[in-house]
């Protein structure tokens, strides 16, 4: 059994390096979409592209090569280089955990017992008036195998046309949707957003972006990912269906 983290990243080495030594000291293995030029070191796969297809695409492809080279890859973490696996708990007894669980929720079926998606929701303080951001959308989360496999007709687990927004709030949709969604309070990924506000900040005043989110951030990406995603809901979520 294994556990995965897959991420893109376009952040110097030595910064990217910074969030993947905790994870694979908590007993990950590492998976990167580079975008750009700078090779991340350490990691147990890579791929190097200069046209970055965008989060969804990128980690549909990540998923989709760990699944190709690792037939003991169970769950798969999605997430950025600017968050911090649970400090608590190792990779395999997170992954125990999840199989026992979504196993017995899919009504014994082995088969089933890594399709389903477990979001850690521990990290309280990051959030508006309407409570955590992360009660509201899987930011980072574990992906069980056959979801990856299954999902949006063996696609991968995210809808492709998101470019930055968006894939968090539709997984964690869908995932409610195909009743395969949990959400573990009791784990923590510490996300170190940008803009998180530091001691003696108050929230919208972090002004921290790095140039390269600049244009994902724009008025004009938040306005396009959110008509997708109203659009998807409003229809159901249409593509979303597994394969067998």
């Amino acid at each position: 059994m294994s556990v995965w983290l897959a991420i893109p990243s376009k952040r110097p080495p030595e910064e990217a390096e910074k969030c993947l030594k905790e994870w694979r000291e908590r007993g990950y293995k590492i998976a990167v979409y580079i975008d750009g030029e700078s090779p991340v070191p350490n990691c147990d796969y890579s791929v190097w592209d200069f046209k970055y297809p965008g989060y969804a695409i990128a980690v549909n492809r990540l998923c989709g090569h760990i699944l190709d080279v690792d037939p003991q890859a169970e769950w798969i973490v999605a997430a950025g280089d600017d968050t911090l696996p649970d400090p608590n708990h190792s990779a395999e007894e997170i992954a125990e955990e999840c199989r026992y669980h979504f196993e017995d929720f899919n009504g014994g079926n082995a088969r089933d017992e890594t399709f389903g998606v477990m979001q850690p929701t521990g990290d309280r303080d990051f959030g508006d008036a309407q409570g955590p951001y992360i009660d509201r959308v899987a930011g980072s989360p574990w992906i069980g195998r056959e979801f990856a496999r299954r999902m949006y007709g063996g696609n991968g687990p995210y809808w492709p046309d998101y470019t930055h927004m968006g894939v968090d709030e539709e997984i964690q949709a869908v995932a409610i949707k195909y009743g395969v969604f949990w959400q573990r309070p009791d784990l923590i990924h510490y996300h170190d957003h940008w803009g998180r506000p530091r001691k003696g900040e108050k929230m919208g005043m972090a002004d921290r972006m790095p140039d390269f989110l600049a244009k994902a951030n724009s008025p004009e990406e938040w306005k396009r990912y959110k008509a997708i995603y109203a659009a998807r809901k409003a229809a159901g979520f249409p593509g979303s269906e597994p394969i067998p």
